[in-house]
């Protein structure tokens, strides 16, 4: 730029070059103008005849530098392509190309030129030259490059996301312009099937039930400027339903008010699951404290019937009177055992565990539904051999698969097949929980199965709900299946369940391997057969509870087997006797949950005035929190209420001996 054009004189060649006026246009162009010979196109190459101001300023060489010289040794190591092959073959056949060539500057920095090659003839000589119009389209290439690094990186990312980015009309059927690979993972429809609606549209995909919700979500929310967010179901290409949560915004389009809608629908399923999970977690829990309170009522009621009929059974020699007091005694019992699976599902209450099989286990079901049932429901069981010992409750454990089995019995009111396979499983750290209470490690997993009815969608929420029950009045209480949660959570398990409407139900229930390291230390079972309990010697014991029929069973329990029996009515009456001058006690019975001084207050304070005297708890709330209180007090002896004559005589012998006395 800013040289004077040069002229024939000039060239050290004696090219015939173009006029004064035509050389000075070319020398201000921004775009290289070269000239050379024809020949030869192969090695060494034609020479350069001349070149304008721009081929310096673009390339950091000097004229002087390439006049005379092939223009190949502009190229470098990715230079070589199709195009360079394309200009070589144009050159030969004297026609025109239009190319894009890599070359390198001075510097070694690379240069992409998009050149127009053509063949020109000296008017006064008649010899042919090429002529070529080299732009430097360096920055366009790298947008180009950087473009397509962009659309690589945005088409990745939409392939990887766990969800479907989308772009559609507002029309009647949300018709898709665009919707990314996630859709095939989402909605089980290839992407091509939901564009310009080729197989179905997205408004088909809709749950019938929400379609309404959306649209009117749609027809408000939607037609304002900026973002939206809404959750819905979608019925899959298979027919399953999941929940997708959409997050998007409207655009308007330049020729009118229509607008077009984009955004992405993630798949949320297993939150809303969880939610759900949580939901009745909340209730289970506020169903347990409310239990926990009833229970220590109803369990302080049972207790003297239970007691009392244990005692009268010894003095009541006549017949109807007799029968009369054990049906008392045998409804306070049951009321008691429908107390405890209150609290077991309420609260998880646990009993000892032992090493259990799971094939005589299932022994055990097997032969008392085969003598209970009726022989309209056939029975299929299946043990593998050598399946992995369980640790359990064995009591707890016969519950919660008698009360699966008689939810299956009584989904079959016409007969059916009752089935009870048992499997070895494994929950992988890895892998995807298969539910929300689920950890890693080794199962046997025992899945009972039925023909029946199956569950009505609408109520699959509930069924584990305490008190819920679809059968009729005195059908059922409702705890069967919660009950039976409770358990397998108890026991570090979990239940899930695939169930389908006219064609029956399977609950699988996972249990721990006493080898998984998920269960509690297995303890040893108690002793049997133990001998009847001994009498006291006169020893004195001092009752304390705040209910006075409690105190009243207790001590006439006490009395009849030979003990003295002093009582009080709170804590701060227990340790105004236990201060008393000349007052001696043996032992002491104390309630935990009293009002006032409360059992732990009252038994710090009998600690503090005799440290020597065995102390004995007993708690309506059968909890191992009541246990563990009692033993932070030092407390080796429990009595959980309601409890029969024999375990408080013998658990008062067992304290007593336990400190000597």
């Amino acid at each position: 730029m800013g040289q004077a054009p040069r002229s024939v004189s000039q060239n050290p060649f004696g090219a015939v070059l173009p006029s004064d006026l035509t050389g000075a246009a070319v020398e201000r162009l921004n775009d290289i103008v070269m000239v050379t010979e024809v020949e030869p196109i192969e090695e060494p190459g034609m020479r350069v005849l001349f070149v304008n101001p721009a081929f310096e300023r673009i390339t950091g060489y000097r004229a002087d530098e390439i006049l005379g010289r092939s223009p190949r040794f502009l190229q470098g190591p990715g230079s070589a392509s199709p195009e360079t092959d394309r200009l070589d073959a144009a050159l030969r056949a004297r026609e025109p190309a239009r190319v894009e060539i890599l070359n390198y500057r001075k510097d070694g920095s690379p240069l992409w030129l998009e050149i127009e090659a053509s063949t020109m003839r000296s008017p006064t000589t008649d010899a042919e030259f090429f002529v070529f119009i080299e732009r430097d389209v360096t920055e366009r290439k790298k947008l180009d490059a950087a473009l397509r690094e962009r659309e690589r990186s945005i088409a990745v990312l939409f392939k990887n996301l766990p969800g479907m980015a989308y772009r559609c009309r507002n029309d009647a059927f949300w018709t898709m312009d665009f919707v990314s690979e996630g859709c095939l993972e989402l909605t089980g429809y290839d992407p091509s099937e939901l564009i310009a609606n080729r197989k179905t549209s997205f408004e088909a995909i809709i749950h019938p039930d929400d379609r309404a919700t959306v649209r009117t979500f749609d027809g408000t929310t939607r037609e304002g400027d900026g973002a939206f967010e809404l959750t819905y179901r979608i019925i899959t290409k298979v027919g399953g339903v999941k929940w997708v949560h959409e997050r998007g915004r409207s655009v308007a389009l330049r020729e009118g008010s229509l607008r077009h809608f984009e955004g992405f629908i993630s798949d949320v399923t297993e939150r809303k699951l969880l939610e759900a999970q949580v939901v009745q977690g909340q209730r289970i829990e506020s169903i347990g404290t409310l239990a926990g309170g009833i229970a220590h009522d109803l369990n302080n009621v049972f207790a003297p019937i239970m007691m009392a009929g244990e005692l009268l059974t010894e003095r009541i020699t006549e017949k109807d009177s007799s029968q009369l007091l054990r049906a008392v005694t045998t409804s306070a019992k049951r009321g008691a055992e429908l107390v405890r699976q209150i609290l077991l599902f309420a609260r998880g209450m646990e009993g000892p565990r032992v090493t259990v099989d799971p094939a005589a286990l299932l022994g055990d079901i097997r032969a008392f539904l085969e003598s209970t049932f009726p022989k309209s429901i056939r029975l299929d069981f299946h043990i593998p051999p050598g399946m992995e010992a369980i640790s359990g409750d064995p009591t707890q454990l016969h519950q919660l698969l008698l009360n699966l089995s008689v939810n299956a019995r009584d989904a079959m009111p016409s007969g059916g097949t009752l089935s009870i396979h048992a499997q070895a499983a494994s929950v992988s750290p890895s892998a995807p929980r298969p539910h929300p209470d689920a950890v890693p490690g080794d199962f046997v997993r025992i899945d009972v199965g039925d023909t029946g009815t199956g569950i009505p969608n609408i109520v699959r929420s509930q069924i584990f709900d305490p008190f819920f029950t679809t059968k009729g009045v005195g059908g059922g209480s409702g705890l069967g299946l919660s009950t039976a949660r409770s358990i397998a959570k108890a026991h570090r398990g979990f239940i899930t369940f695939v169930s389908t409407e006219g064609a029956g139900t399977t609950f699988s229930v996972y249990l721990p391997t006493a080898n998984s390291g998920l269960t509690r230390a297995v303890r040893d079972p108690e002793a049997p057969g133990e001998a009847p309990p001994r009498r006291g010697s006169g020893e004195h014991i001092l009752v304390v509870d705040d209910e006075e029929s409690v105190r009243f069973i207790m001590s006439s329990s006490l009395e009849s087997f030979g003990f003295r029996v002093s009582t009080a009515r709170d804590g701060e009456g227990a340790v105004e006797l236990a201060g008393s001058p000349g007052t001696r006690f043996s032992l002491f019975v104390v309630d935990m949950q009293m009002p006032g001084m409360d059992g732990g207050a009252t038994i710090a304070a009998l600690r503090a005035l005799h440290p020597g005297i065995p102390i004995v708890a007993a708690s309506g709330f059968a909890t191992e929190r009541s246990q563990e209180e009692a033993a932070k007090h030092g407390i080796q002896h429990f009595l959980e209420k309601p409890f029969s004559v024999e375990a408080l005589i013998r658990t008062v012998h067992a304290a007593m001996a336990k400190a000597g006395v």
